[in-house]
């Protein structure tokens, strides 16, 4: 999908979702699993489908290169399969990346892996104040070559949502990824993996308007490399009983995470 097709699907999508008419019954609050990295604990209703799509650039420098990643269109579909469980799928998208050295620019592109999943609520919500749920992926190799990996790839975390008030709470991630490389003729295709986590406090300005700001980042497990960390912050509006936009903004806390990312979305839950 190019670019142009993926802000069509964004626009479609909105006039679609705003043009749907809100039944007369109390409907479910919308809970998305964007615009932060911490995934909600919260499950779509039963027989309901959300759809969540977003674009996101990242920026990172060195003394001698610059380098620079769009991806769209982030593309997350949340089916209420039974009570407390949900299954997705997940896409990131076209990914374009291009690396300038030397006043010279290197550029490839190409489209992510699918992912398929399940969520578990656990805890649902109740008077405790307290969620939570279990997420498991699996990552197909149907992606470009230059993007995608090379086999399946499993990820797993724990999601858990305090309530802090009427108008503030806290959500946290804990979890494992893994990512498989080829390793080359006599190598072979390696897996390793990252422990992950998340920390998101979110605010409710007013009935349409919310606020959060979030820590994240992973961790070395099987995979030698560093620690990444990253901070970032943004807005969700909804603009209707079951259409949302959001903006984010977030910087690199550690040297290899991105300098800084920029990100905008829209979610919807279809009538049942």
């Amino acid at each position: 999908m190019t670019s142009w097709a993926g802000a069509a699907a964004l626009g479609a999508g909105l006039l679609i979702a705003a043009a749907i008419p809100a039944p007369a019954q109390t409907t479910a609050e919308l809970v998305t699993d964007r615009p932060d990295e911490t995934e909600s604990a919260r499950t779509v209703p039963r027989g309901s489908t959300q759809m969540e799509f977003g674009a996101r650039w990242l920026v990172e420098r060195s003394s001698d290169a610059r380098l620079g990643i769009v991806e769209l269109p982030g593309t997350l579909v949340r089916f209420g399969a039974w009570d407390r469980v949900e299954l997705r799928l997940a896409w990131g998208g076209w990914v374009g990346t291009s690396i300038d050295v030397s006043r010279q620019r290197h550029w490839a592109d190409g489209f992510a892996d699918p992912e398929v999943g399940v969520k578990w609520a656990i805890v649902p919500p109740g008077e405790g104040g307290t969620e939570v749920a279990l997420l498991a992926h699996l990552t197909l190799p149907a992606g470009s070559e230059v993007v995608g990996a090379p086999a399946v790839d499993p990820s797993a975390r724990l999601t858990v949502a305090h309530s802090l008030g009427e108008r503030a709470s806290l959500g946290w991630n804990v979890g494992y990824e893994a990512r498989s490389i080829d390793g080359g003729t006599n190598a072979g295709t390696r897996r390793l993996g990252r422990w992950i986590y998340s920390a998101s406090l979110g605010f409710d300005l007013s009935p349409r308007w919310g606020a959060f700001v979030e820590s994240f980042g992973d961790l070395p497990a099987s995979d030698p490399g560093p620690a990444v960390h990253a901070l970032d912050g943004g807005v969700t509006c909804l603009i209707a009983s079951r259409v949302q936009l959001d903006a984010s903004v977030g910087v690199g806390l550690s040297d290899e995470a991105p300098d800084r990312f920029v990100g905008i979305g829209l979610s919807f839950r279809l009538p049942q």
